[in-house]
Order: C-alpha cells, then sequence, then structure tokens
C-alpha cells in the first residue's frame, strides 16, 4: 500500500516519481499529462499549528522533532538525502558539551492535495516507459503543505562559570519557551531576570520562510515567532510540502521496479548509534582543545587533534560506504547481511565506541591533573613558555627554575592503529613504534605521585627567600629518562640545565501543573497552564463555527464489500478480546517500566553515580528496544490473523513467549522495586552525608593533586557496580546469537540486590562513623567527599582514607572500645589505676576521670607502654567516674564501660 515520508525542504509535486531505495526525487519524468494530472486533483484545507521545545541534539530528538522515520533517517545518515529550508537544522550539530543548546519547533500545515483513485487507473497511464526503465519505484499521490521552522539558541559556558547560575538561566530560558504562545503578546514580555538569563543565548534560524532579516538572539527570535502565521500569505500561497504519500509502481504495473526490502529496526538503530559516538568523539576532542593544557602544550594539543581529524575521516568513509549500500540492499541486490558486516567492521576497528571512550576518558583525566598543576602552578607566580632560549638570553635573569612536564609527546597506541587503518597502505610499517597496548596512559599512580612531590619542592623553591632573583616558568620536552615531571634548573651563566633534586629530608523542588492541548479545534493561542485551559474548555462550543462548519470526522461506518460481490476480500476473523486485552498490558508494563526507569535517572544516586546510572539506563535501553520488536512482530500478525492466514493462536504464542521471556511484568515489576528501594536509601544516605558537609566527587586523583588538602576522607559506595543477573538475560533475549556467553559471570538468580539487611547496617554504622569523624575534625585542610567504587573485599560502603603525603587508600577502622580500667589501690587523695592494653587501631589512649555529680571529664594521657596511672589531687571521701578512651586515626574516640570508686575519707 501507499506509505509517507517527510519532504524535507524537497520540490515534491503530485504525479512526480520518486525511488524509495535512495530516498531520491526523479525530475522531469512522469506517468500522466500535466492537463489530465490537474483535471484529476483534489484539495481540502487541512489546517494544524503546533510547536515543540527540546534541549536535546541526538539524532533521534532531532528526527523525531521534524517526524522522520527510520528508514529515512538511515538515507539521511549515509548521505543519500540533500535537505533545504527548516531541515538545514538536522546538520546543525552542537561542536561542543560546554554548548547549551535549546531548539524552538514550529509545525503548521495548510493544505491536503491528492490525486483521485480513477486517476491511478493503469489506462490512463500515458507514458508506460517509466514502468522499464528502474528508475522509480513510487509515485507522489497525495502532498500536505505547510511550513516548519526551527530555532536554534545556544549558549556557550565558561569552565569558570557556576554550574547553578549557568543551569539557572538555562532553565529560565526554557520555560520561557515552553510557555510561548501565538499571537500572544505577553510571550514578548520578560522581566529583569529573564532578560539576563536570555541575554548570552545566541539564535541560529531555519525555516520554510522567506525573513527580512534571521534573529541572531533571543528577544528578536521571539518576535519572529509570533509573525510566522502571517508570513505564508493570505492564502497560504507560499507553503511547502511538509508530508507526501507514495504510491508503489508495482500496484500499477507489473513491469515496475518494486522496494523489496525495509532494512530492520535493530539494524537502523546501531547504525545511528555508530555514527552518534563519532560525533561524540568529535565533540569531546573539540572541548579537550579549548582547555588550557591543549593551548600551553602543543604535542597534548596535537594528539587531540590528531584523534578529532582521525574520527571525521572515519565518518566521512563510513557514511559513504553506508550511502552505496543502502539502495542496493532495499532493491534486494545485496542482502542485510552486507550492512551487518559492515557494522562487524566497525567494531573491529580502532574507531569502535569502547576504544574511543576509554581512549578519551584518559585524556580527559590527564587534562584534569594538567589543569590542576597550571592553576597551582600560576597562582605560585610561574609562567608559560615556549621558547626556554630566549629567556636564557636575558642577562638580568639569574637562576631559571622550569616545572618541566616531560611525557605528553609519548606515542600513543591507539593513534597509531587508526593511522593505520586509514591509510592500509602503510600498515606494517609502524608496528615497530608501537608502544604496549595494556598501558592506556603515561599518567600511571607512581608518575602522578612524582608530579604531586615536584610541585611542592617547586613551590618551596618559590617561597624561598634563598632563590632570588631566580625566575619560575613551567614548559614541556621530551625525555624518556624521567618520566612525567621534573624540575630543570639553569643556574646563572649557565645553559645546560641539571635536574634539581632536593636534599633528602629527616624521616620522622493547581500553578505547578503545566497544559498540553491536542484537539480537533483551530485555537488562537494553546493553553499552557491550568487556568488558561478552563477557559479554552468553556469557549470549545462556539469554535465549531455558527453552522458547525468546521466539525471534522468522528466515528465512520463500515459496510463490507463481500456483501455486495462475492468476489470481495472479507474479513475472516475478530481477534478476541481476552487477547486484546492481555496484548495491550503488555505494552503498558513496558511503557511504565521505561517511565519509572526515567524517573530513577533523574534522582541523586543516578546522577551522583555513573555505575547506577548506566544500570538504569540500560533497563530503559533494554525495553525500549524489546517494544520495538514485540511491536513488529504484533504488526505483521494483526492482518494475517484477520485475514484467516494465520491462526489466533500464532498470537497466543507471541504472548506466551513474551511470559517466558525477561521482560515479563513480574520479572520487571521486582528488578524496579530492589533499584526504587536501593534509590530510596543511597538518597537517604547523600542527603546525610551531604547536610554534614561532604561532597560528592567522581574524580578523586584530581584532589589528590591539590597540596592544599591534608587528609582526604570518602565515604565508598562499593557494590554500585554490581553484576545483575536480569540485565544479562534480556542482552541475551535481544541478541540470540550472544545467548550463553555470560553463564560463567552471571550472578546467583535467587540475589536479586546488593543492598541485603547485612550491608544496610554495615551502612548504617559507616554513616554514623562518617558523620562522627566530621565533627571531631579541627583542621581545614582535612576533606571529606562522597564517591563511588568496585570494592568487592568490601561490598556495600566503607571509609577511605588518603592520609597526607600519601595517594594509596586504606580502609578506615575505628579503635576497637577499651576495656574498664581496674582499681588497684585507694588512698584519701590519691587512685592507683591499671590500664588493660589496646588494640592496634588505637593510635593514643587516655584515662578520664570526674566527680560523679560533675559534667566535664579530666583527661590524663598515658605514655607508650604505660600501663599504671596514679591519679592525684583527689578529693576525699568523694564518688569518682573513671573510664578509658581510645583514639585512632583522625581523633575518633570510642570508651569503655565506666567505673565508680570513692576515696578514703
Amino acid at each position: 500500500g501507499a506509505s509517507q515520508t517527510t519532504a524535507l525542504g524537497r520540490p515534491f509535486q503530485l504525479g512526480m516519481l520518486y525511488d524509495c531505495r535512495k530516498d531520491a526525487l526523479i525530475p522531469g519524468i512522469t506517468l500522466w499529462d500535466p492537463e489530465k494530472l490537474q483535471q484529476s486533483l483534489r484539495t481540502r484545507p487541512q489546517i494544524n499549528t503546533d510547536f515543540k521545545v527540546t534541549a536535546s541534539d541526538s539524532i533521534e530528538d532531532k528526527s523525531s522533532l521534524l517526524n522522520i522515520d527510520g528508514s529515512l533517517k538511515l538515507s539521511l545518515l549515509g548521505g543519500l538525502v540533500s535537505v533545504t529550508g527548516a531541515a538545514k537544522y538536522l546538520n546543525d550539530t552542537k561542536k561542543s558539551f560546554r554548548q547549551q543548546r535549546l531548539t524552538l519547533h514550529y509545525h503548521s500545515t495548510c493544505r491536503f492535495e491528492e490525486l483521485t483513485m480513477s486517476h491511478l487507473a493503469p489506462e490512463n497511464i500515458i507514458h508506460q516507459l517509466v514502468f522499464d526503465n528502474d528508475t522509480a519505484t513510487h509515485v507522489v499521490t497525495a502532498v500536505l503543505y505547510g511550513a516548519d521552522a526551527c530555532f536554534v539558541f545556544d549558549r556557550e559556558v565558561s569552565s569558570d562559570e557556576n554550574k547553578n547560575t549557568v543551569e539557572g538561566e538555562v532553565n529560565a530560558a526554557l520555560d520561557k519557551l515552553k510557555f510561548i504562545s501565538v499571537d500572544v503578546k505577553i510571550s514578548l514580555k520578560m522581566n529583569d531576570a529573564q532578560k539576563n538569563a536570555v541575554q548570552k543565548f545566541t539564535c541560529t534560524f531555519y525555516g520554510d520562510f522567506q525573513l527580512l532579516s534571521n534573529p541572531t538572539n533571543f528577544e528578536d527570535a521571539l518576535k519572529v515567532f509570533t509573525d510566522l502565521p502571517k508570513l505564508l500569505g493570505e492564502k497560504k500561497e507560499l507553503a511547502v510540502p511538509l508530508r507526501v504519500w507514495l504510491y508503489p509502481l508495482d500496484k500499477l504495473h507489473s513491469r515496475a521496479s518494486k522496494l523489496q526490502k525495509d532494512i530492520s529496526m535493530d539494524l537502523m538503530l546501531e547504525t545511528e548509534s555508530v555514527i552518534e559516538s563519532l560525533y561524540t568523539a568529535e565533540m569531546k576532542c573539540s572541548d579537550l582543545l579549548e582547555d588550557s593544557p591543549a593551548v600551553a602544550f602543543a604535542a597534548f594539543h596535537d594528539k587531540i587533534l590528531q584523534m578529532k581529524q582521525n574520527c571525521y575521516k572515519y565518518k566521512l568513509r563510513l557514511v559513504k560506504k553506508l550511502g552505496s549500500l543502502l539502495p542496493n540492499i532495499r532493491g534486494d541486490v545485496m542482502k542485510e547481511t552486507a550492512l551487518n558486516e559492515l557494522l562487524q567492521e566497525h567494531e573491529e576497528s580502532p574507531f569502535r565506541r569502547s576504544e574511543l571512550a576509554e581512549w578519551l576518558k584518559e585524556r580527559e583525566r590527564e587534562s584534569e591533573i594538567i589543569k590542576s598543576v597550571l592553576r597551582q602552578l600560576k597562582d605560585y607566580g610561574a609562567q608559560i613558555v615556549d621558547n626556554i632560549d630566549v629567556i636564557l638570553m636575558d642577562l638580568e635573569v639569574g637562576n631559571l627554575v622550569s616545572y618541566t612536564f616531560i611525557s605528553l609527546n609519548c606515542s600513543d597506541v591507539l593513534l597509531l592503529h587508526q593511522t593505520s587503518y586509514l591509510s592500509p597502505s602503510v600498515e606494517g610499517e609502524t608496528d615497530e613504534k608501537i608502544p604496549d597496548s595494556k598501558q592506556k596512559s603515561w599518567l600511571t599512580a607512581e608518575i602522578k605521585k612524582g608530579m604531586k612531590k615536584n610541585l611542592k619542592t617547586f613551590k618551596n623553591l618559590i617561597d624561598s627567600k634563598d632563590c632570588n632573583p631566580a625566575r619560575f616558568i613551567f614548559s614541556s620536552v621530551e625525555m624518556e629518562d624521567n618520566p612525567g615531571s621534573c624540575i630543570l634548573l639553569y643556574e646563572s651563566e649557565c645553559d645546560e640545565a641539571v635536574y634539581f633534586t632536593p636534599p633528602s629530608k629527616p624521616k620522622n523542588a493547581v500553578q505547578k501543573f503545566t497544559c498540553t492541548f491536542y484537539g480537533d479545534f483551530q485555537l488562537p493561542s494553546n493553553p499552557t497552564n491550568f487556568e488558561d485551559a478552563l477557559k479554552v474548555f468553556t469557549d470549545l462550543p462556539k469554535l465549531l463555527g455558527e453552522k458547525k462548519e468546521l466539525a471534522v470526522p468522528l466515528r465512520v461506518w463500515l459496510y463490507p464489500l463481500d456483501k455486495l460481490h462475492s468476489r470481495a476480500s472479507k474479513l475472516q476473523k475478530d481477534i478476541s478480546m481476552d487477547l486484546i486485552l492481555e496484548t495491550e498490558s503488555v505494552v503498558e508494563s513496558l511503557n511504565t517500566a521505561e517511565m519509572r526507569c526515567r524517573d530513577l535517572l533523574k534522582d541523586s544516586p543516578a546522577s551522583s553515580f555513573t555505575a547506577f546510572h548506566d544500570t538504569i539506563l540500560q533497563m530503559k535501553q533494554n525495553c525500549y528496544k524489546y517494544k520495538l520488536k514485540l511491536t513488529k512482530r504484533l504488526g505483521s500478525l494483526l492482518p494475517n490473523i484477520r485475514g484467516d492466514v494465520m491462526k489466533e493462536t500464532a498470537l497466543n504464542e507471541l504472548l506466551q513467549e513474551h511470559e517466558e521471556s525477561p521482560f515479563r511484568r513480574s520479572e520487571l515489576a521486582e528488578w524496579l522495586k530492589e533499584r526504587e528501594r536501593e534509590s530510596e536509601i543511597i538518597k537517604s544516605v547523600l542527603r546525610q552525608l551531604k547536610n554534614a558537609g561532604a561532597q560528592v566527587e567522581v574524580n578523586i586523583d584530581l584532589i589528590l593533586m591539590d597540596l592544599e588538602v591534608g587528609n582526604l576522607v570518602c565515604f565508598m559506595f562499593t557494590s554500585l557496580n554490581w553484576s545483575d543477573m536480569l540485565l544479562l538475560q534480556q542482552k541475551a533475549c535481544l541478541s540470540p546469537s550472544a545467548k550463553g556467553g555470560n553463564d560463567e559471570s552471571s550472578p546467583d538468580r535467587k540475589q536479586k540486590s546488593w543492598l541485603s539487611p547485612e550491608i544496610q547496617k554495615t551502612m548504617r554504622s559507616n554513616l554514623k562513623m562518617f558523620k562522627n569523624l566530621i565533627d571531631l575534625n579541627d583542621s581545614t585542610s582535612n576533606m571529606f567527599i562522597v564517591s563511588s567504587r568496585e570494592m568487592k573485599n568490601n561490598p556495600g560502603s566503607c571509609i577511605l582514607l588518603y592520609e597526607r603525603e600519601c595517594d594509596e587508600a586504606v580502609c578506615f577502622i575505628p579503635p576497637s572500645p577499651p576495656a574498664c580500667p581496674v582499681i588497684e589501690e585507694v588512698k584519701e587523695n590519691t587512685v592507683v589505676v591499671k590500664v588493660p592494653p589496646s588494640c592496634p587501631d588505637t593510635v593514643e589512649i587516655k584515662l578520664l576521670y570526674k566527680p560523679k555529680q560533675d559534667s566535664v571529664w579530666t583527661s590524663e594521657p598515658l605514655m607508650k607502654d604505660q600501663d599504671v596511672v596514679t591519679l592525684t589531687d583527689l578529693r576525699s571521701g568523694t564518688e569518682y567516674e573513671i573510664k578509658c578512651a581510645a583514639l585512632g586515626k583522625l581523633n575518633y574516640t570510642t570508651d569503655s564501660d565506666v567505673i565508680e570508686v570513692t576515696t578514703e575519707v
């Protein structure tokens, strides 16, 4: 039957030929004479206006905004379709993750033109040669006219801007766009806060309208937006094709070419995902190139730039291959496996998502750490220098001291593999130079430790009065014998540098409702809140016109053709209500699961911890993919069952298969219940930790590079990376070829959550201990944070302590409560007390005593190995309370039970 496609600014006309294999128009050739075409034209008004706002810039969301189906989207990705007008918005992708983007989409339709069925009769076709030349597969039989417009608002965010301020300004702009309505002047009014929020946004306009000048800022864009309805002309004569209906040529003549095969949804989604990952890699490279390490050091800059260029070249090559495959697969010249092979080839290339993600993660880590070092060097007064020789020529410079980065130019295995992959002719020539592929970064733990030590030494040199009139700089050179960094000293009157080595030191949250309107009425403006909706509701009867001339069809009555003639096709069987309800329930349960996942992703545990976020996101994506598969199979079954080609049992079998799958309602409900429980508990812990003064940190290495941080104490969630049985089974269900591949690593199916009662108990204990540590903290340099890391030896949570001057973490263990002290001798003014030995985690032991009626304890410290204490200056005939206190690391204290003693009179 007929199919639909989006025009995307292409000059469609009724009767025009179209090749669905290439998604291409065939100009200059038609089946009918123009005069006959005009006589068979039927036109009716179809007036509708709609607008949407999105903050997403993904291929999926942009395509959805312009109503582009999967097949056309694939052609766009393969470079087969050239777009104009509003559709040019598809080519405008964000260049940076630091770019905040909001898009306002305006969609208006005015008329629908179609050819009559009589015109399609074979005897009316004049140009029969079209069926023989294999140029087209379809003919345009209907066109919906109107216009689209996209206002793209961008805001650059600098690294030193406050995140809360930026988020507030973006939300203010988003709210303004959400509540805008055509012809409502109040939408143009902005208070000072709104004006301040939107003034940093620029605007780019893509539309099917001819403007005198394109808007460049937020305020101009709103003015243009309200004028758009007038720009189609009084009779809408300036409208353009928005959507077209295509009729297969093989239905008109058996000799005509036809679209043999649609590409499967799975392959469409996978192809989209591959190209999206390459866009993401380029964007991340662009961000890294703007950061101070790439600006300061050419070696680091060139490495990032090479990755960006490699991804761009590979993307062009991939798109070209995709563009040549699609028409051949759709025309059945090649099998769909050819696209599968292309994607498999990608997965084996040095441009696969996992390789790029890991490489970029390491470069981002390096950039953040180098940035931290650079910030501290600049704060100390050092400056960057490219040409040291120029400074050495300055007679006024005495000693020249350089903090030097050594390893920024080290060989990169992935870049070498990519170069070889992009230029097969040189394959093998670089093998000898390729380093160990297991080492992903030059910035090892040992090098970080040395870099921090050198930074501290460099600061001490600047602070030292003895170094004047020395000049302090930082630079980058390649030196194999000092990986990471070193301090180079150019002594006065000497052009040769020596490594500076310091002398060793002695050891020792009814108005909150928004409204979206869908109706068969043409409103001057759509209601956006509860109050406006009630006003519109009372006016609806008037909007049908005085004679109800604006009414539209609501329900139709159909007469069976087999009652008119025995040869006519007929509906053989209606599907039973039980199966209809059960099918509806299955799809509803999948929608519910996606909604619950969406809610979980907005909660603080998923926002704070990538491991928890990724688990929820995987479930959401799995449910979406499975739903697509299920609805596709359902769509193919229904016509066959209704036409009695297949029995109703086929639908029963599909539903039974669902009930045996890892997507059945009970499994999803139980899984989501557990994740919601985990999220609530983690949320409670996070709230208490933040209230106590701790902050969530992802990059602990960055904090450890800060010399101003003393002891670093971290409440660590250790099981958020817990292997999930249901997700593994879903993955096997969605990819049958991989079934069984995860059996060995699959966890015990009976265990639904890592958050067992025992782990909860330990987590509560650790939370209490962590808050006590914060309360006991007496140093402004100590830092308390919350993070996540997989630690199988400490399931659930633990407290990690990074002591000053040490990059290695130890699990914080409090001292055990000491045993009660023992009274050995009591006199009038003295008591002799024996103190039992302490546990290994005790740093210091104290004896505390006070008169029973007092509230303040007196402390008596004990010397090392001292086990007997004589308390003097006591009052005679007085009852005293005595206890032991064990002090651990960070002054964490535990007390023994209290004993009582009365001095003699």
